[in-house]
């Protein structure tokens, strides 16, 4: 009994311990004072004063005489699966906070679980067991060089958001953890997809001399061109998070911007910022981005991207409500209007292009050019200075719209396959969700025929210029011989994957 008594209270020392040092925890993964890390503090304080929690683990001690750090697994994997059980996407969300919460407490009570135990530091290798949003961040705002995982959710938003970030990284890595130890010397490879684990000297100086190389091949900012064996040309843009990665996009020689993710500039609580905040943010893209074309796409709320004030896109099934575009045509008309409002200011004078997301039919395209002439009217009204011209484009990721890609077309200026989320709904398999991860993969032959279809739709009209690819398949090794013998010309990519694309293409004929 002394014991199980003993542990009981090692188990509430840690708690305790974890709480005190609560604040430092979430300014190391999510940033000081920012809105993300107040609104994430607020969730696991909450966690970790949940005493019903604490006590089952205290039970599951007593009952089992087990150690706290199993029990304290035993449980929180129990919690984890009850909400991730839950079709809602916020309880969903939690379920990343609970997991959190029980690395930073398995990290108080001991060192070897194998996750995040330490502060990040620049040069360092982070492991992970999982793919989460904590994890990225961490390694992002600490320096790390290199990020490796046992997740298989490559497609998830962690994984671009960590693309996004230009720090090498590899999943799928299987027993991973196992064999990796704090303070192994790691090399990460993520143009091959390797991670090698204590590796020899030479091994060690023939990355490091590849890295240079690298580094030095893209260092002047001019576009590098991306040509096949057979000499076609294929447009290589950059999708991008956020202004910080503007540079990233030079640096790599891409020819603009073929996808600038807004939603960046909304805090976790959901509050749009507004139009003259959007404003600044627009010009400092524009000025960045050196005369080259950007894209942007209107806020794509809902689903998968929850705020704090964004209830009215939740429901039974949320991936199929009012998301991307339908939110701002059936909800909130205003804020499609403030957002076009402040990119248009920005855009004076130049050439660029808008790109709505979730579009579903004609209709929505047809509702969408109303609010923007009506936001030009206004600004010509006010005597601002209006873009030289304006394209206006649909993002294809619903497979209704795929399908009728010859009804959409001459409604628009261009099309991008959003094919992450395409594929998901085609194949109605949850990108995030590793047990179903089987059925998201882009080389079926049904996914193949439905990119086939597309592209042949778009060049019996004569527009298959128009369209292009902006989801992960445009930068995976394995999918870009088919898009290019398919005929698709134009990619929009992460911004460290330029040299891997150039080489595929170099190395396949289109014919």
């Amino acid at each position: 009994m002394a014991e199980i008594a003993a542990e009981q209270e090692r188990y509430s020392r840690a708690v305790d311990a974890a709480r005190r040092h609560l604040p430092e925890h979430i300014a190391a993964v999510h940033g000081p004072l920012s809105p993300e890390a107040k609104a994430i503090f607020q969730v696991h304080e909450a966690i970790l004063a949940d005493t019903t929690f604490h006590d089952k683990v205290r039970d599951c001690i007593a009952a089992g005489q087990r150690r706290a750090e199993f029990c304290l697994d035993q449980e929180a994997a129990s919690v984890v699966a009850t909400f991730e059980a839950m079709r809602d996407p916020y309880f969903k969300a939690r379920s990343e906070d609970i997991r959190d919460m029980a690395h930073n407490l398995l990290g108080t009570l001991s060192s070897g679980d194998g996750n995040i135990q330490r502060p990040v530091s620049p040069g360092d290798v982070v492991l992970s067991r999982y793919l989460h949003s904590s994890c990225v961040f961490m390694v992002h705002r600490g320096g790390a060089c290199g990020f490796s995982s046992e997740s298989k959710a490559l497609a998830s938003h962690a994984a671009i958001l960590l693309k996004g970030f230009a720090v090498p990284s590899v999943g799928a890595v299987s027993g991973l953890l196992e064999v990796a130890r704090d303070g192994d010397r790691i090399i990460v490879d993520g143009d091959t997809g390797v991670v090698i684990v204590r590796p020899s000297s030479r091994t060690e100086a023939e990355s490091a001399a590849r890295e240079r190389a690298s580094q030095s091949s893209v260092a002047v900012p001019r576009v590098v061109p991306c040509v096949t064996e057979d000499g076609t040309e294929i447009v290589l843009r950059a999708n991008i998070e956020n202004p910080d990665q503007v540079q990233l996009m030079l640096r790599h020689g891409l020819d603009g911007i073929g996808l600038l993710r807004t939603e960046f500039m909304i805090p976790v609580d959901g509050r749009v910022p507004p139009e003259d905040r959007q404003y600044v943010l627009y010009r400092r893209v524009f000025a960045e981005a050196a005369d080259r074309f950007v894209t942007f796409r209107t806020f794509d709320i809902g689903a998968d991207k929850q705020f704090g004030l964004t209830a009215e896109c939740t429901g039974a099934n949320p991936a199929l409500g009012l998301r991307g575009i339908r939110r701002h045509l059936m909800a909130e008309p205003a804020e499609l209007r403030a957002q076009l409002r402040a990119i248009l200011r920005a855009a004076t004078g130049k050439d660029f292009a808008i790109l709505l997301p979730m579009v579903t039919t004609k209709n929505d395209i047809a509702l969408a050019r109303r609010i923007l002439a009506t936001v030009q009217e206004e600004l010509d009204a006010e005597g601002s200075e209006l873009p030289r011209r304006i394209a206006l484009g649909a993002m294809i990721e619903v497979p209704a719209a795929a399908v009728s890609v010859q009804q959409i077309l001459p409604d628009v200026d261009f099309i991008s396959l959003g094919t992450n989320d395409l594929l998901q709904y085609f194949m109605a398999a949850d990108r995030d969700n590793e047990r179903v991860v089987q059925y998201h993969d882009p080389t079926d032959p049904a996914f193949l025929w439905l990119l086939e279809h597309v592209i042949t739709q778009a060049a019996q009209a004569g527009r298959a210029a128009d369209v292009s690819v902006c989801g992960e398949i445009a930068s995976d090794p394995r999918m870009l011989p088919h898009l290019l013998r398919l005929g698709y010309r134009s990619l929009s990519i992460s911004s460290v994957a330029a040299t891997t694309v150039r080489s595929v293409c170099a190395k396949t004929r289109t014919d």
